[in-house]
């Protein structure tokens, strides 16, 4: 139900307007801006909205296989950029399709491979990467996904610092 209500208000956010007949940008700005607190999947040291229609297929440590009824979207989450807080150093690349920086936060870079398009979006210190068609529903997907996640910092820390204290034995 809670599903539901989140594509019911995500279209109103977007003015009931087709996606379709939406530009990358204004869907981008509309999906970033939208305000959704609400968690599906949850994983050691982070928690995330799973928008209808995607499923998780495998998930090991901080990768991901989301997929839909035709395509795979590959999520990497990073934990120890979060922790350190880590600055974005993205270049807008003239060579892709598209390429452009989102709120200063993450990138969105668009390649054409094989007449489809490889779309890579890294946000909130996670990146989708998916082969598609269908561009501007991944775009959605991802950045519902990516927008959405929430990081337990202590859990993260002491995460890291257990790592840190077992490879010292070594």
């Amino acid at each position: 139900m809670k599903k539901c209500i989140l594509v019911i208000t995500l279209l109103l956010l977007c003015g009931c307007t087709n996606i379709n007949n939406a530009s990358v940008q204004d869907i981008t700005k509309e999906v970033l801006g939208s305000k959704i607190n609400s968690y599906n999947e949850y994983r050691t040291g982070y928690k995330y909205y799973l928008p209808q229609g995607l499923n998780v297929n495998s998930s090991k440590k901080y990768n991901e296989i989301l997929n839909d009824d035709k395509y795979k979207y590959y999520l990497y989450v990073d934990l120890v950029s979060y922790l350190k807080k880590t600055e974005l150093s993205y270049k807008v690349n003239e060579n892709a399709y598209l390429s452009m920086t989102l709120d200063d936060k993450g990138y969105l870079e668009i390649n054409e491979k094989n007449d489809k398009y490889l779309i890579e979006i890294m946000y909130n210190y996670a990146k989708i990467e998916v082969v598609t068609d269908n561009v501007k529903r991944a775009i959605v997907d991802s950045l519902i996904v990516l927008k959405n996640i929430s990081y337990n910092y202590k859990i993260i820390d002491s995460m890291i610092m257990y790592l840190k204290v077992s490879h010292s034995d070594l």
